[in-house]
């Protein structure tokens, strides 16, 4: 099954409030990371943990204080589907 990106969506949503207790309100499409209150450690333990569910590796700089959330979840998800024209992220 390929994730879609409300698939990716949904699970970093998930991710951002259940694992890093950020507030639901907070957590929408046009949110940068910058607004959520994670330190780099927090952004960096993200993606891996989305990485390690997804199948996905995630390029070093790929995800910046200004990438929002929506931005992040079609990198994701256009990495997953071996769509990735943007060369951030790449499937394992």
């Amino acid at each position: 099954m390929t994730a879609t990106y409300e698939d990716v969506y949904r699970l970093i949503q998930g991710t951002l409030t259940d694992t890093f207790q950020v507030p639901a309100q907070d957590v929408r499409p046009d949110a940068a990371i910058s607004t959520l209150e994670l330190d780099s450690l927090a952004v960096a333990e993200l993606t891996v943990m989305l990485s390690e569910q997804l199948g996905v590796a995630v390029i070093e700089g790929a995800v910046t204080a200004e990438t929002t959330l929506a931005e992040f979840a079609q990198q994701i998800e256009s990495a997953a589907t071996g769509q990735d024209s943007a060369g951030h992220l790449e499937n394992r």
